[in-house]
């Protein structure tokens, strides 16, 4: 007959490859009746990843948008049955507006970029995700800020940067594009519009100080500047 404490010890054992197979918490988002869309909120620790699950249909357009308190902490959509996302947060930014390709179980992963979690960095996040036929009103562009494609104001002002980086001001509207020159939270630079490229928006801006100095940079890290 065995002791309880080896039995204790079987059954932590047992659990053990779960853990480690599966480190991703997994958590149904539920709309009330007669809803379109929830809030969801939660917090992240080092390397604790969120998938928060939802059932939509080909067609139907999605919006996701994060808030949190760590600007390390982003979201990726992985369409259902698949590991290979439709939405990378980390090089896209904190909203996402799209028609959703097939029907199923949708998959908005929550976490914290790697390096800040092997920091043991934490982060309180709200994620507010709506689902419909079309694109609902109230998801149309502000103006005033790069999340947008039209309007805006005269200059913008860079900011969200994590501390210790930069922001790279490119020759193209791409990541891979070669670099003009880097510029720290706070730069001003005049607004020349913003385009969609490869599912992320990119705004072309000229430094205010050197128009000669003209570029791309990703929109998520503008805001429009009181100067």
């Amino acid at each position: 007959m065995r002791s309880p404490a080896l039995l204790l010890l079987c059954c932590l054992v047992a659990a053990l490859p779960v853990l480690a197979a599966d480190g991703i918490r997994t958590e149904r988002v539920h709309f009330k009746a007669g809803s379109t869309g929830a809030t969801v909120t939660g917090r992240l620790h080092g390397d604790q990843d969120v998938d928060y699950l939802l059932g939509a249909k080909a067609g139907q357009h999605m919006s996701v948008q994060l808030h949190s308190d760590n600007p390390q902490n982003y979201f990726n959509i992985l369409p259902p049955g698949s590991e290979e996302a439709l939405f990378v947060g980390s090089t896209s930014g904190g909203r996402f507006d799209g028609t959703l390709p097939d029907t199923g179980d949708y998959r908005i992963r929550v976490y914290l970029m790697r390096a800040a979690a092997r920091r043991g960095e934490q982060a309180n996040y709200s994620l507010k995700v709506q689902i419909g036929g079309g694109r609902p009103q109230s998801a149309a562009p502000k103006p005033d800020f790069a999340d947008g494609l039209a309007g805006g104001p005269d200059f913008w002002e860079v900011s969200g940067v994590a501390a210790g980086d930069q922001l790279n001001l490119r020759r193209e509207p791409s990541s891979k594009a070669g670099v003009i020159v880097a510029m720290r939270n706070g730069t001003v630079l005049r607004n020349h519009g913003c385009e969609m490229h490869g599912g992320q928006r990119w705004c072309q801006v000229s430094m205010r100080d050197d128009p000669q100095r003209r570029g791309w940079v990703s929109g998520h890290y503008l805001r429009e500047s009181s100067q």
